[in-house]
């Protein structure tokens, strides 16, 4: 009854494995978020109440004293209501996502149902399968590079060296220092090439980590291109890597649309010729003549994250052959970062520079004073301003508002709708310091650096998503300047529910100081992202945030466990045959040449061999017999077998089925299915003991070790490069 289903549920729980401020806080979850339990899924938090249990029994057997009150999490699911204690609560349930991640307009998830745990679990085994997916292709990425070699890059004279690094005029932050050495490790150790990435928070000096390793691919004699997302950003990369190598001999050049025809074909060409060492540019690197690819030894990628799906299939291509070093904003947990270090080589940069002061944060809802203050203190000292709405029909209205308090205030507008050519122009005047304020969207969000803007203005702060106004206040505060963020709001009677829990969210990071706290775990989905390409958003929301990484890190762990058993051809029981059928002397009719055959095939370790043989057969005496091809078929099926780790092959000819009896984990067997494709994977089940493969019906025996040699060769092919390596 629904007065039972009320009853406390809790059970063994899942644990959170993840690192410990991700483990869910009972008492810091707020009514109507949404918590996921391991065993029955998605439910709506209600709030924590107490309620009077029975009193402990004394010696009298009666009631030692009053009814002691406990406290009780009340969770809704679509069926019926459930109570948890908090101390459970701890280890079984999860956040579904940060609070205020779940934006405006987006239909909240459907909560499940108590009274049938089948379905969530259904829904959890698929995102299993969908994650095992997802690490075993970044693991075949990785291999193929392993495969590829170059000559290690000889280090520059000790003294070339200094000067060079003496041009740089901070003292390296330890996360730095870790980096560069990475990189050169990379490169000059290392016989295959780089595929690091380096993520670090805006402005906790990546560019420096780049430039290092740019260096020294220079000073080993190699090309560079550097790929950034906007002309801009690019414009600032030239101009920084060109008053940094220039002294040392290398010609940096620019190329984006903003550079004419005539310029870009003659970069091209000095490039061509081996007149140019370095080139800056934007998406148009990626689409030049094959030919210019020839020199190419170092790709550097600015905020991969910015580029669509069309670049980043490109910039695959170009990958798989040079050394490639991705910077990226967007901040990875260290948790992640561990997880993923046997596979994606990631250096993380994430001390701040010394000088770099925590950015002076207000959250207030709108008012006029603060922001007439705010923009006054920032002119008195000879800076400049963003000016952040989240759409763009509200830009018009902030601009009445700025003038109205400073009727001369020089202000420029920038947004996603204007002209590619025309916001590049607002963004150069804005940074060479045409303007005194910057009234634009969420375009600054990444990859401008303009030391001179140290005050950021965000209206409507609740429309915003967590991960972007983190990234939005790194902005500012990279001069060694007091920085500030001023975040306005509306009244919080005018906002709706989920855009309060926002509130309260940002609230609580904002009182943490550094760091958004509870933007971490959108950060770490986003980190997913980073890593492993942005295919996995869906699944994330099919069980939450929480819960999908928890899965990840479990499956990163397990990663060894997929490993198969090759055994040799000899030990794959066959109990169908009493002995191992031979050649007729139909088809080869000397008993000297049919043993050397026979033998011949029998001492056959992999297809390919088997291959040679009836090569050689069909040289000498033409297509096999029937009943030769099924001793062909056998010899197939038993070394296909063996390279697979097959123990016993069972063949049942009334079922209609073959039985391949392997020694694996069942995450292994269903791998094996899995990525088969969907045609074929209808006929295959994974068992207790192995796969079983259904075949015709009362068929015979010579019919089915057909069907099962294909099978087998099926699965063979379709094998994830990688499980042969481990």
């Amino acid at each position: 009854s629904k007065a039972e289903a009320r009853a406390e549920f809790g059970g063994e729980g899942g644990g959170n494995g993840l690192s410990p401020n991700n483990s869910i806080d009972p008492f810091k979850l707020i009514p109507g978020e949404f918590v996921v339990h391991r065993k029955y899924g998605i439910g709506k938090f209600l709030g924590i109440r107490n309620i009077a249990v029975e009193a402990p029994l004394g010696a009298d057997g009666k009631p030692s004293g009053p009814a002691p009150r406990v406290g009780y999490l009340f969770i809704e699911y679509a069926d019926t209501q459930a109570k948890i204690k908090p101390e459970k609560a701890r280890s079984q349930l999860y956040r579904f996502a940060s609070p205020g991640a779940i934006k405006a307009g987006t239909k909240p998830p459907k909560l499940s149902k108590l009274m049938d745990n089948k379905t969530w679990k259904m829904r959890e085994d698929m995102t299993k399968k969908h994650i095992r997916q997802l690490v075993v292709n970044q693991m075949c990425v990785y291999l193929q590079r392993l495969q590829c070699h170059r000559a290690p890059y000889t280090p520059p004279p000790s003294e070339v060296y200094r000067r060079f690094n003496e041009l740089f005029s901070y003292k390296l932050t330890p996360d730095q220092a870790a980096a560069i050495q990475d990189c050169y490790e990379d490169l000059s150790e290392r016989d295959t090439p780089m595929d690091r990435i380096v993520v670090g928070d805006v402005g906790f000096g990546k560019t420096e980590v780049a430039m290092r390793a740019i260096f020294r691919v220079f000073a080993g004699g190699g090309a560079i291109f550097i790929l950034a997302p906007t002309t801009v950003l690019a414009k600032q990369h030239a101009a920084t890597m060109a008053a940094r190598l220039r002294p040392f001999g290398a010609s940096v050049e620019l190329l984006s649309r903003n550079v004419k025809e005539s310029d870009r074909n003659a970069v091209l060409q000095r490039w061509k010729n081996g007149e140019t060492q370095v080139v800056v540019g934007t998406h148009i690197l990626l689409n030049l003549a094959p030919e210019m690819y020839g020199r190419l030894k170092l790709l550097v990628i600015d905020e991969e994250q910015r580029f669509g799906v069309k670049h980043k299939d490109q910039i695959s291509a170009i990958k798989a052959s040079v050394d490639v070093l991705t910077l990226s904003a967007t901040p990875i947990p260290r948790t992640l970062h561990m997880a993923i270090a046997g596979f994606r080589d990631a250096s993380l940069v994430t001390t701040p520079p010394p000088e770099r002061r925590p950015i002076n944060t207000v959250l207030e809802t709108f008012n006029h004073v603060t922001v007439r203050d705010a923009v006054q203190y920032e002119l008195d000292r000879g800076g400049q301003i963003f000016y952040v709405v989240p759409k763009i029909q509200m830009m018009a209205l902030a601009m009445q508002r700025l003038q109205q308090l400073f009727p001369n205030l020089k202000v420029m507008e920038a947004h996603g709708q204007m002209k590619g050519d025309d916001l590049d122009r607002a963004m150069d005047d804005f940074a060479s310091g045409r303007a005194e304020v910057l009234l634009c969207t969420t375009i600054v969000e990444s990859g401008l650096d303009i030391p001179n803007v140290n005050t950021i203005i965000i209206e409507e702060v609740q429309q915003f998503g967590l991960a972007s106004l983190y990234q939005l206040r790194g902005r500012v505060g990279r001069a060694g300047r007091q920085a500030y963020a001023y975040m306005f709001h509306a009244e919080i009677g005018d906002m709706r529910e989920e855009a309060q829990e926002r509130l309260l969210a940002l609230e609580e990071c904002c009182g943490l100081g550094e760091g958004f706290r509870l933007a971490e775990r959108d950060m770490a989905i986003r980190g997913v992202g980073t890593i492993f390409g942005d295919k996995q958003s869906g699944e994330v929301d099919s069980i939450g945030a929480d819960l999908y990484l928890e899965l990840l890190y479990n499956q990163l762990e397990r990663i060894e466990k997929l490993r198969l058993h090759p055994i040799t051809p000899t030990e794959v029981k066959t109990p169908d045959f009493a002995e191992v059928p031979t050649l007729s002397a139909a088809y080869v009719a000397t008993p000297a040449a049919r043993e050397v055959a026979d033998d011949s095939l029998a001492s056959a370790r992999s297809n390919a061999e088997v291959d040679k043989v009836v090569a050689s057969l069909v040289a000498c005496f033409g297509d096999a017999n029937t009943e030769s091809l099924g001793t062909i078929n056998y010899h197939r099926m038993r070394v296909l077998a063996a390279e697979l780790g097959v123990t016993r092959v069972k063949i049942d000819d009334e079922a209609g089925c073959v039985d391949f009896e392997m020694n694996a984990d069942l995450e292994v067997k269903e791998m094996l299915v899995d990525s088969l494709e969907e045609i074929h994977r209808k006929d295959l089940s994974v068992t207790d003991l192995g796969i079983r493969v259904v075949t015709l019906m009362g068929a015979q025996t010579d019919v089915a070790v057909a069907q099962a040699v294909n099978a087998l060769r099926r699965i063979s092919d379709s094998l994830p490069s990688f499980i042969k390596f481990l």
